[in-house]
């Protein structure tokens, strides 16, 4: 029998000034972030940019992730989003590292 493994599929709140390029983008992160990860069950991501100039971070990016129950929650502000994203990922990875050792 040949069994695969699916990946959830990540769902996504958007808010502000976010593109279909940065929601890619940002999926990509995501799942490049769990790539190694087992148990994943759900995945909700959450892409908001605030059109407040005066803001030193006004974009936001976090991602809530179920593992076999444990929910787990990363998040970055940034002056953009696509940076935020690429912090999102980091912090994602190594959250997710941290409970596959645990």
């Amino acid at each position: 029998m040949n069994v695969t493994r699916e990946r959830p599929e990540i769902r996504f709140l958007t808010s502000g000034d976010v593109s279909a390029h940065e929601r890619a983008a940002a999926e990509r992160a995501v799942r490049d972030a769990l790539a190694g990860a087992g148990g994943v069950t759900s995945v909700q991501v959450t892409l908001s940019v605030v059109a407040d100039r005066s803001l030193p971070r006004p974009a936001l990016a976090q991602a809530v992730v179920e593992f076999d129950g444990r929910r787990v929650r990363a998040q970055a502000a940034a002056p953009r989003i696509d940076e935020a994203v690429d912090m999102l990922r980091e912090r994602l990875a190594i959250r997710a590292s941290s409970l596959q050792a645990g």
